[in-house]
């Protein structure tokens, strides 16, 4: 979905399907807000997290602008990045599914579509450290082992 016409037809669609096989019930009765973004990470620090529906988005764009500054200030490759609402939903689904036990995901895109830059943002909100394994000549079986300890 990439542009609004997608974004329309999608909308589109699950207004179809919902009134057709939940007995008439209505998009806007079931979907409440533009943007469905849930997450644990708008109180930084806090003891539980809370995962809950973010309904604020001025607030979300300034919680994640200010994780980004807090990961600037501490890594030795800091990171310039625009935060608009998109990449932020990514974010949010990145930490989503990195929160949950034997957590992965395989992110697909072009070159420079920001894949690992925003896996890096996910795992800094969710304090995680990111380690990357570099393959080289000889790489085996026995190196991958050493790795994963």
């Amino acid at each position: 979905l990439t542009t609004d016409e997608d974004h329309a037809w999608f909308r589109t669609q699950q207004a179809g399907l919902l009134g057709k096989h939940f007995g008439g019930m209505k998009y806007e009765d079931v979907v409440t807000s533009e943007r469905l973004i849930y997450g644990d990470f708008m109180v930084p620090g806090a003891d539980p997290r809370v995962y809950a529906q973010i309904t604020d988005m001025p607030k979300l764009v300034k919680v994640v602008e200010e994780y980004l500054e807090d990961y600037n200030s501490v890594s030795n490759a800091p990171m310039k990045l625009v935060m608009f609402l998109d990449a932020i939903e990514h974010v949010s689904r990145i930490t989503r599914v990195i929160r949950l036990p034997l957590g992965n995901a395989l992110l697909l895109g072009v070159g420079g579509s920001g894949r690992q830059s925003l896996s890096r943002l996910a795992a800094y909100l969710e304090e995680f450290d990111v380690i990357q394994i570099e393959i080289a000549k000889g790489y085996g079986q026995n190196e991958w082992r050493e790795d994963l300890k």
